[in-house]
């Protein structure tokens, strides 16, 4: 029987570690110069808009695309495979260690980072005298705005990050809206099981906080962190269970011992859903949100 565990699980429980062409953009009135506050409360200064930018994160990659930007991206990680178009961008390898001579080679402007960028990946950029801001996850919308009108002002893109961030503003309410005075049914979101361990989102984490906005009861909430057990899953017998779309992951959920017993297994309440979008806090969060609400409340939508 084939185990599983999620590759984004192993990315979400890393500890939180902390020139060619230019684009004059500059809105009227601001002084020369675009200024960031970065996660380790580094003033990260470039003198003008980057024109040529390494992205170190999936969700800083997908942000840049959705802010139709992505002719300025120059270098991008091993799992930044969102849209399909990233992959043709060149690699500098994964997220917790990038290849720092092949970013030198490639001159970026900037270097945008997030949560897994490691201090000593930092460390050795900013020997080499290039630009480095870490734009860590923030676990809430609010954050995950923020960091989009951050990435949004160092590209010059600052219209069309307000236009996004509007947009998702909208589809939360909408959702808010639509799982209003409804009946909670219990969820489980399945991040990892098998023989490494099951795993899910608990208590203290965004993905929980997002069960809880699309309307669901997570029978995780009252646990911290990520690691959970098979027999606290039994004990719960969730309404519906939810898993990641990539992986096999269903099916194999499907024929394993324990979880194929589960009322929400037999009773076919197990469902697929695109897990990045709601493991990336980046444009595609708010569809993430409504995706999760139409599995756990669709006559609502």
């Amino acid at each position: 029987m084939r185990k599983f565990i999620s590759i984004t699980f192993l990315l979400l429980i890393s500890f939180f570690l902390f020139a060619e062409g230019e684009r004059e953009i500059q809105p009227a009135g601001r002084e020369p110069g675009i200024t960031v506050v970065d996660s380790y409360d580094r003033t990260v200064t470039i003198k003008k808009t980057a024109v040529r930018v390494v992205s170190a994160a999936p969700s800083v990659t997908e942000t840049i695309f959705a802010l139709g930007m992505d002719d300025i991206l120059i270098g991008r990680t091993d799992y930044c495979d969102y849209p399909a178009e990233a992959q043709d961008v060149p690699s500098i390898g994964s997220l917790r260690e990038p290849d720092i001579e092949a970013i030198a080679e490639l001159d970026p402007d900037i270097v945008i980072a997030s949560t897994h960028f490691t201090k000593e990946s930092l460390d050795k950029l900013t020997t080499l005298s290039i630009p480095v801001v870490v734009l860590a996850d923030q676990d809430s919308f609010e954050g995950a705005y923020r960091t989009i009108e951050d990435i949004a002002r160092l590209i010059g893109a600052e219209i069309e990050g307000e236009r996004i961030i509007t947009d998702m503003r909208t589809t939360v309410d909408y959702v808010k809206d639509a799982v209003k005075g409804k009946d909670r049914p219990s969820v489980y979101y399945v991040i990892g099981f098998g023989e490494y361990g099951d795993f899910t989102a608990g208590g203290d984490t965004f993905i929980s906080q997002i069960i809880a906005m699309a309307g669901g009861n997570n029978i995780a909430s009252g646990i911290q962190g990520w690691s959970f057990s098979l027999e606290q899953i039994v004990d719960s017998d969730p309404d519906i269970l939810v898993c990641s779309k990539f992986w096999n992951a269903k099916s194999s959920i499907m024929d394993t011992n324990g979880y194929r017993d589960l009322r929400a297994v037999q009773t076919e309440n197990l469902f697929e859903i695109d897990n990045n979008m709601l493991d990336r806090q980046g444009p595609r969060l708010a569809e993430g949100l409504k995706a999760l609400a139409e599995i756990i409340h669709p006559d609502a939508f």
